[in-house]
């Protein structure tokens, strides 16, 4: 991951290690970055010093770094402080992929300023970085009201949702590249 073209793009997925968390609720970010490097024929490389896997891809000219730090989600604030300082990206230039339970299954909402929103990697990212773009991507309300928030967000998808989320990538990933190509404004 040295050289090359300066990088002005930092795009993180957040979720957990671990292959018994690959297809739960609260890796969502991570499973759209991996799927989206591999729609874009970008490779992953694990970065041991960053404790990370890292792609590099480019985007209307815009350079970029996915990111999925390999820490637990609500630890992920120093992992992406460390990749955003090593690559000498701005706050207003790291874009956090993320899994949002007040967002119907699928759906998309970019913000630029609104805290951590409740979710809990969100605060320590927010804790360590300060404010950055938020890629939300609605996981949909728990339907069982008794069951417990931790059980729901690291519970997995059922079928017809994973067909829903499949179905959603194509346009998830128009607006990432619309992000990395044209990031808004912080006021």
């Amino acid at each position: 991951m040295e050289g090359g073209s300066k990088i002005s793009m930092l795009v993180v997925g957040l979720g957990n290690p671990g292959g018994c968390y690959i297809h739960s609720r609260h890796n969502l970010g991570q499973f759209l970055l991996d799927n989206f490097a591999r729609n874009e024929g970008l490779k992953w490389v694990n970065n041991k010093k960053l404790n990370a896997n890292l792609a590099r891809g480019s985007c209307n000219g815009v350079h970029y770094i996915l990111a999925c730090p390999i820490s637990f989600i609500n630890q992920s604030g120093y992992p992406v402080s460390r990749i955003a300082s090593y690559f000498h990206i701005e706050n207003s230039r790291i874009v956090i992929v993320y899994d949002e339970l007040n967002l119907p299954l699928g759906e998309v909402k970019i913000t630029t300023r609104m805290g951590d929103g409740g979710h809990n990697g969100m605060a320590d990212v927010c804790s360590k970085l300060g404010e950055c773009i938020r890629f939300r991507v609605g996981i949909g309300p728990k339907e069982n009201k008794e069951m417990d928030l931790k059980d729901y967000v690291l519970s997995r998808f059922s079928d017809e949702e994973q067909a829903a989320i499949f179905y959603a990538t194509g346009t998830i990933f128009n607006k990432l590249k619309n992000i990395i190509a044209n990031p808004p404004t912080f006021d």
